[in-house]
């Protein structure tokens, strides 16, 4: 049952890449493929690097409303005997909040951004995919206030405060041979704290370098679940678990040739820190741990991912005073191992392209357009673990639409 918990909190990272994140939050940010680090044309600079907000090219009220809309074609899978599963396709909108002040202390700048950087629901129907993942739902909200301070007219740093909140559903069932169906489900919640660090340096005015840190927050999903099994004592009460959403570093570039801006980033993401899924029912009783179908929900199961690396290249042009066209193009590892990776996370490497525009009608109000097409490429899987059977996971992709408006006053 605890591993439903985890399932519902890993749902989100089998749509945009290694792990459970969702690292496009804004309409720059998707068309540029999160490459706009070292450069920043509005708001999201809350978000990507806090510290480009000192250098927004005028001291006023700066805001961003931008939705996406998340889907995730349908995963199928081949096992070693022939036998076909297909995941049931995921949808998802998004929404996401950025604003940045204006000084209003000397070289001081605030900001705060409001987004869900996890999130999205899997459903399977064959046999052997619902023992562990029938179907799993996770919704990660983040408060991140912010504030940048200028060190000199060519460098700044910016910092600031993660608030997660989690909510987790999920629910499995499995039939045993000549005992009957187990099944169980779960709901929890949490709420979870981390930090965000940022430099900019400029060594010339069109030339840009810049590093980022998002911290590690470990997050604590509290809830209840429900276990059934063939014989012996249901489990209906108190579930914990936790598992790390990973710090990141970022180093990135960018650099401004007459009317294109060319951006590069490469994301270190620490997904190492998830050694294993642990469950906790904290009112169990002697009854339930000497029961082997409860042994079995209860066992805690390694995960031993490995720390992954992405490389976003963008590309920004002004084809007019008022129109920015833009693309990107990323490559991202995937995290877990080949005889690790489950229907709860069908985990695989990818390479991701982009596309979008933002339009200035005046100088306080602008429209973004973006579109992002991930290739998830093919993956053979050996397993280690009880009730996932061998195979490989078949070519899949994902996609997210973006609208936004930014307006300043």
């Amino acid at each position: 049952m605890k591993k439903i918990m985890v399932t519902s909190l890993v749902a989100c990272s089998v749509m945009f890449g290694a792990g459970f994140k969702i690292s496009e939050q804004s309409s720059d940010g998707t068309a540029l493929l999160n490459s706009n680090v070292a450069t920043s044309f509005g708001p999201d600079a809350s978000y990507y690097n806090p510290a480009n907000m000192v250098f927004l090219d005028d001291s006023r009220h700066y805001f961003e409303n931008s939705f996406s809309y998340l889907h995730l074609n349908r995963i199928k899978f081949s096992d070693k005997n022939g036998q076909k599963y297909e995941s049931k396709a995921a949808r998802a909108f998004a929404p996401t909040f950025h604003f940045v002040s204006p000084e209003y202390y000397a070289n001081w700048r605030f900001g705060l951004s409001l987004f869900a950087p996890a999130g999205i629901a899997m459903r399977w129907d064959h046999p052997a995919a619902k023992a562990t993942a029938q179907k799993f739902q996770l919704k990660v909200f983040e408060v991140n206030p912010t504030a940048a301070y200028r060190i000199t007219d060519d460098l700044a740093i910016g910092f600031g405060l993660r608030a997660l909140y989690s909510q987790g559903r999920a629910s499995s069932e499995a039939m045993i041979p000549m005992r009957g169906a187990t099944s169980r489900t779960l709901k929890g919640d949490g709420i979870n704290f981390g930090y965000n660090i940022a430099l900019t340096y400029k060594p010339t005015e069109n030339f840009s370098l810049a590093a980022t840190y998002r911290s590690k927050v470990m997050m604590k999903l509290r809830g209840n679940a429900k276990i059934d099994v063939p014989v012996g004592a249901d489990y209906d009460d108190k579930a914990r678990v936790q598992v790390p959403m990973p710090a990141a570093l970022i180093l990135a570039t960018s650099y401004k040739f007459k009317d294109t801006t060319f951006m590069f980033a490469y994301e270190r993401t620490y997904w190492s820190a998830w050694k294993e899924l642990d469950f906790n029912y904290d009112n169990a009783t002697a009854a339930h741990n000497a029961n082997p179908f409860f042994q079995a929900y209860d066992k805690p199961h390694a995960r031993d991912w490995k720390d992954t690396n992405s490389y976003r290249v963008g590309v920004a042009h002004d084809a007019t005073k008022k129109l920015r066209v833009m693309a990107g193009f990323m490559y991202d590892e995937a995290a877990s191992r080949a005889d690790k990776t489950g229907f709860e996370l069908p985990d695989t490497k990818s390479y991701v392209y982009s596309t979008g525009f933002n339009y200035k009608f005046n100088d306080d109000l602008e429209l973004g357009f973006a579109y992002m097409y991930q290739d998830r490429k093919a993956r053979e899987v050996t397993r280690t673990m009880q009730f996932y059977p061998d195979g490989k996971f078949e070519r899949a992709n994902a996609q997210i639409v973006n609208l936004g408006v930014k307006y300043k006053f």
